[in-house]
């Protein structure tokens, strides 16, 4: 975003009400900053196989998720953080194991979305 001390000329647009409205309807900074680094959590290709399998099933462990992906349980624990810290999965304890799942329908959707998209422009 520009910066408040930078003067954007308004003559030069094409509609100066709509892009005044616009200005005062647009997301906060925190807001940007917080969506951005909700699709950064997901601009991994590690971290979209987990979201997959969450989305085909809704609790795994870590050990689950490894084996679906033919990796170390540590490099899954990694992501899973990075998942978690980032509000895209929750985890519940079941003894010594650790399940995940996707947070809520709005990360389920956001990924559905994304995937119908995807193989949309595909066909």
């Amino acid at each position: 975003m520009q910066k408040a001390n930078d003067k954007v000329e308004l003559s030069s647009v094409s509609d100066v009400e709509l892009v005044q409205q616009l200005q005062q309807n647009m997301l906060e900074d925190d807001a940007v900053d917080l969506t951005a680094e909700f699709f950064k959590a997901l601009a991994d290709p590690t971290r979209i196989h987990i979201v997959n399998a969450l989305q085909l099933h809704e609790w795994l462990c870590v050990s689950d998720l490894a084996a679906i992906l033919g990796m170390s349980k540590s490099a899954i624990s990694h992501q899973l953080s990075y998942l978690r810290l980032n509000k895209l999965v929750r985890v519940k304890r079941m003894g010594k194991r650790a399940f995940y799942a996707l947070d809520d329908d709005h990360v389920k959707q956001v990924f559905a979305m994304a995937v119908s998209h995807i193989t949309e422009q595909e066909e």
